[in-house]
């Protein structure tokens, strides 16, 4: 077992797994859909703009319930949740901070009203 400190028998650990696991198959999908129209170029800067804000927040999220899923494993350094926890952070900074893709996101809802 990978992770012999996470009981895998607990529910509340599978809950959160399935949880963990059907926000990243969404949130892929959306980002899949967002590729495609890149590549026709039909991709409006609101709709790259909720991509990055979501898959940000998405990431900073797992994260942050797998670190807690670890419990004080999840702080060392030993472990690549540690390294993935830290890095996560920084994806709501690079390509403008997540507050611009929102500001990016209101302008074209205040822009079609």
């Amino acid at each position: 077992n990978f992770f012999p400190f996470i009981s895998f028998k607990l529910k509340t650990v599978q809950h959160k797994l399935a949880e963990l696991k059907t926000q990243i198959c969404v949130t892929r999908a959306f980002v899949d859909s967002c590729l495609q129209l890149h590549e026709k170029k039909r991709l409006d800067s609101a709709t790259a703009s909720m991509a990055k804000y979501w898959a940000s927040e998405l990431q900073n999220r797992v994260a942050y319930d797998c670190v807690q899923l670890h419990g004080g494993w999840g702080y060392m350094w030993e472990y690549p949740i540690a390294k993935a926890y830290v890095d996560a952070r920084v994806q709501t900074i690079y390509g403008g901070t997540n507050e611009i893709m929102k500001e990016l996101i209101a302008r074209e809802i205040i822009h079609d009203k």
